[in-house]
């Protein structure tokens, strides 16, 4: 007689996997064992690794800015999500998108702390839940610093203000950052140093069409001219960073090209595992693996993926890009707000930065106004195929689906006076000088 797996089935399963996951690769960073590592709330966003999380310190901007980096991801998928710490010019702490606080990562802060000042303001810039989940419980750490949302939060999939679904806010209910703060204009203590764009994308149903469901924010520190952001834009290496090797484990279990066959811990072995992650993390069902169902659901969950060659050339042609609007973005949300994404990337590129701080893979790395023109103008106009080849074709069956139903809005395209016109062709350029040094 056939088996059918139910819904209910695949969650236990599921449940089955991320508990082996947590018992086996996670075993050496568990409560008992690195209590500096350990985030009780982590019920609240059951993300892998779960409560055990390390944190990878680097100082981005010698004596200035210094990025925070920790795991998140589900099952052996496992991405960085960043935290970023500017050190303010009158002393103290300027946080972006704070991690879980965990007694590693608040000893961290705290050693900042003696040299700089204290933590002033925890600034959060995006709505995406792993990214403000944890600014209540990091406030609680800091509770003499100010908490600030863009406006127009929102919470999936249960719409509720963060302070109710988080409640542990030493100064009551976080502020409302305005849309901008460019010049030193508009009310944050820190504008004549950081400047900020907000960005909203709406055109789904899960805001009625109307509010955004997207919301990032750009931040300029313009002493050392980088711009801090969450999701919008990213760029990614060969070597995974830092805090996945930690414990490279699920780099090694995601390297592998069949089932039960975990390579050794080689650098290799790491980079093919942070390539497969990357893909799986930005594209959900690239082209290149195929899931082989063995009936034991708790570990095909974990292993029983089938990678064809081609994977590699897939992530090259990733890492070959100076940087890149992620697919998820370039494919669902932009297209349905290609103006209003046009003219915050103005804003963006009106600022005279050499680097990018986003909230995960690569940061910093260097960048410029004109090189991140590009790459949003890639996004806006280019097709999905043109951006991330036959891997956008989930992406693409998801977004047609998505209009059929109603619950995203037809794509509109990008108004005329929008586009970036072209430069000058090089060989024109020189023809320019030349003459000009004759005269």
């Amino acid at each position: 007689m056939a088996t059918t797996t139910t819904t209910a089935d695949a969650a236990r399963a599921a449940a089955g996997a991320a508990r082996r996951l947590q018992e086996t690769y996670f075993a050496a960073t568990s409560k008992a064992i690195a209590p500096e590592r350990w985030y009780p709330y982590w019920w609240a966003l059951p993300l892998a690794p779960y409560g055990s999380k390390a944190t990878a310190l680097a100082e981005a901007v010698p004596g200035e800015v210094w990025t925070f980096d920790q795991l998140q991801g589900l099952l052996d998928v496992l991405v960085n999500v960043r935290m970023t710490v500017a050190r303010l010019e009158g002393g103290g702490l300027w946080v972006h998108n704070p991690v879980a606080p965990t007694k590693e990562l608040v000893g961290m802060v705290k050693e900042l702390e003696k040299r700089y000042g204290a933590v002033k303001h925890i600034v959060v810039g995006s709505a995406a839940i792993e990214h403000k989940i944890y600014s209540g419980p990091f406030s609680k750490a800091f509770p003499n610093a100010d908490v600030w949302l863009p406006p127009k939060n929102w919470t999936f999939p249960v719409d509720v203000p963060l302070e109710t679904y988080v409640p542990f806010y030493p100064q009551g209910s976080p502020k409302t950052l305005p849309m901008q703060s460019i010049g030193g204009e508009q009310n944050v203590p820190w504008a004549n140093e950081i400047e900020h764009a907000v960005l909203q994308v709406g055109g789904s149903s899960l805001r009625g069409f109307k509010d955004p469901w997207f919301v990032d924010t750009a931040f300029y520190l313009k002493r050392t001219k980088t711009v801090v952001l969450t999701d919008v834009m990213e760029k990614v290496s060969q070597q995974a960073p830092p805090v996945c090797q930690i414990n490279p484990q699920p780099l090694l279990v995601r390297a592998m090209d069949e089932p039960d066959k975990v390579p050794a811990n080689t650098s290799q072995a790491r980079s093919d595992g942070w390539g497969k992650t990357v893909l799986f993390g930005l594209l959900f069902n690239p082209n290149a693996v195929e899931f082989e169902f063995s009936g034991d659901i708790a570990n095909d969950l974990l292993d029983g993926f089938k990678w064809d060659p081609s994977w590699r050339a897939d992530f090259d042609a990733l890492v070959a890009k100076p940087m890149f609007v992620p697919p998820i973005l370039a494919v669902l949300a932009f297209p349905r707000r290609r103006d209003e994404v046009k003219r915050w990337s103005n804003i963006v590129t009106s600022w005279d930065f050499t680097s990018i701080i986003p909230s995960h893979l690569d940061g910093p790395f260097n960048a410029t106004p004109d090189e991140f023109t590009a790459a949003m103008d890639f996004a806006l106009t280019a097709t999905p195929y043109e951006q991330f080849g036959a891997n956008a074709q989930s992406l693409i069956d998801v977004d047609k689906l998505s209009v059929d139903l109603k619950s995203l809005e037809v794509p509109k395209p990008l108004s005329p006076e929008l586009i970036t016109p072209p430069k000058p062709a090089q060989e024109a350029v020189e023809i320019v000088l030349d003459a000009a040094s004759e005269q």
